[in-house]
């Protein structure tokens, strides 16, 4: 995937790859957004003679905004020919504003971030009981 700016992304870059794996046939470019820090994730495969698209919004932003929307929602074009089947979806950290986003698209929670009140966290992976037991000895 394409996601290599800085260790946010890359954390963001694996959650989706999680969902939408290689394995699959699904291949990952992103691009930058007109809003700055932010990214469209487009996933593209071919399956049964037509292709897929996925466009995924990825925002640390606490509020998607319409223009977002917007430029997410805007269709890609192809080169030859065949139908695209296209769908779009938001990827924001846990706990932010939604209510901007329309009904029909869907919302990707991260697990690596989350909003605090209106900080954004890192939300680190609990340490395992065994690892803290092994640390003070």
């Amino acid at each position: 995937m394409g996601f290599s700016s800085d260790i946010m992304h890359d954390f963001v870059s694996k959650e989706i790859r999680s969902l939408y794996s290689s394995y699959d046939g699904w291949k990952a470019t992103d691009r930058s957004t007109g809003s700055g820090y932010d990214r469209i994730a487009v996933l593209e495969r071919r399956v049964d003679g037509h292709r897929e698209c996925v466009k995924i919004l990825v925002t640390f932003a606490h509020d998607v905004s319409a223009a977002q929307i917007s430029e997410l929602c805007m269709p890609e074009s192809t080169n030859d020919g065949t139908l695209t089947r296209s769908s779009y979806a938001v990827m924001v950290p846990a706990n932010a504003g939604l209510g901007s986003v329309p009904q029909g698209i869907p919302v990707l929670s991260m697990r690596s971030f989350a909003f605090e009140g209106k900080e954004l966290a890192w939300v680190k992976k609990p340490v395992r009981k065994e690892e803290a037991a092994k640390a003070p000895a």
